[in-house]
């Protein structure tokens, strides 16, 4: 019965400017400034005209709201694109894609993503990169042997140690 739930919503929604996915078996909604699930609910504003834009997280189990500036691509309206939860370095995160509009001055259409990474525990900003969720390895370099390292996705997550306020970051991988 979740499957066909889950289905009607994915058809039916993105005809009523909605869309609907699937997050740790619980359902997503996306609207055009926002993310929402059982648990989390994040809506994107702009801050000014130029290129600042707010992520505002609120974690509706334990209550905590965190609000978080940061300047655009060229654009102060950025969509959701892509949510997922992910584990690195000893920390649960959260990851979310958001897609910029696409700016006259580009000479061809390109989707301009950029991915955010928040502290699951307390909503708390961890670092961020170009590119898609999609685009960034299931785990961390530590759990991986160097064979495998030409198989991953082009981003990678470095830990940190001893660092809580930023337990890992983000790195491109090393042109082959």
């Amino acid at each position: 019965m979740k499957s066909f739930l889950t289905h009607l919503l994915t058809v039916l929604l993105p005809a009523s400017g909605v869309s609907a996915g699937i997050l740790d078996d619980f359902q997503v909604l996306y609207t055009e400034n926002s993310v929402e699930t059982k648990q989390l609910f994040i809506k994107l504003e702009s801050v000014d005209d130029d290129v600042r834009f707010s992520v505002t997280l609120e974690d509706r189990e334990s209550g905590i709201k965190r609000h978080h500036e940061f300047d655009g691509q060229g654009s102060s309206d950025p969509d959701p694109f892509l949510i997922a939860r992910r584990y690195y370095c000893d920390t649960s995160v959260i990851l979310l894609t958001v897609e910029y509009p696409w700016r006259h001055d580009l000479p061809q259409y390109v989707h301009v993503l950029d991915t955010f990474a928040f502290r699951a525990s307390d909503l708390e900003f961890i670092d961020v990169t170009f590119g898609s969720v999609t685009d960034i390895a299931l785990a961390d370099d530590t759990v991986y042997t160097p064979s495998e390292f030409d198989m991953l996705p082009p981003i990678r997550v470095r830990c940190l140690l001893g660092n809580y306020a930023k337990p890992f970051e983000f790195f491109e991988q090393d042109a082959k």
